[in-house]
């Protein structure tokens, strides 16, 4: 279940393609495309983050929920139900969404049809990452590794929504240890004085 210690992120432009199913389905369609992709820059949180292609790597997809905008009283589908199906390939974490007949359901497939919902995200927890800073100073946080997928979501927001305490703390713990670097090296250079 999402909390606040869960980290999310959304993908622009996730390329959502609709289809129509079998008029016998309870399905009213399918929704499918990317809720992440791997070693994409992100968008400037005060950091750069990239996601490994192995972020994946014996990570438990077997209970994942489907999500409207990361909220649990607007369920779409989920993988034990058979409704969502997730794949991970070169490109990144792929899922197919039957589309469920209710008034979500209807709403959010016709607003991805339209354009309207351009977005894909999804919650997950971090098991291992990594900080460093690149040439041009900036900061950047690679996701190697993810602990549990909680779920994927459509959503309106076309970038990335927030940043969890999860981020934040190693994003803190990043800072502190450099600004406790400069520390030592402006000790030292007065030491030598």
């Amino acid at each position: 279940m999402p909390t606040s210690s869960n980290d999310i992120r959304t993908l622009a432009n996730a390329k959502l393609q609709t289809r129509s199913v079998d008029t016998n389905s309870p399905s009213i369609g399918q929704v499918e495309g990317y809720a992440c992709v791997f070693s994409q820059p992100s968008e400037d949180m005060g950091f750069t983050e990239y996601i490994s292609p192995h972020a994946f790597d014996g990570v438990d997809m077997s209970n994942v929920l489907a999500l409207y905008n990361h909220d649990l009283s607007n369920i779409l589908g989920r993988v034990t139900a058979s409704t969502l199906t997730l794949n991970i390939d070169k490109t990144g974490l792929h899922f197919v969404l039957d589309m469920p007949d209710t008034t979500l359901g209807r709403d959010t497939y016709a607003n991805v049809q339209n354009g309207n919902l351009q977005g894909c995200s999804f919650g997950f927890t971090i098991a291992d990452d990594d900080w460093s800073q690149d040439n041009d100073g900036t900061l950047v946080h690679t996701i190697n590794q993810i602990d549990q997928l909680i779920e994927i979501s459509i959503t309106p927001l076309p970038a990335y929504t927030e940043t969890s305490v999860a981020v934040s703390r190693g994003f803190k713990n990043y800072k502190d240890i450099q600004e406790k670097q400069k520390l030592k090296l402006i000790l030292s250079t007065y030491e030598e004085d």
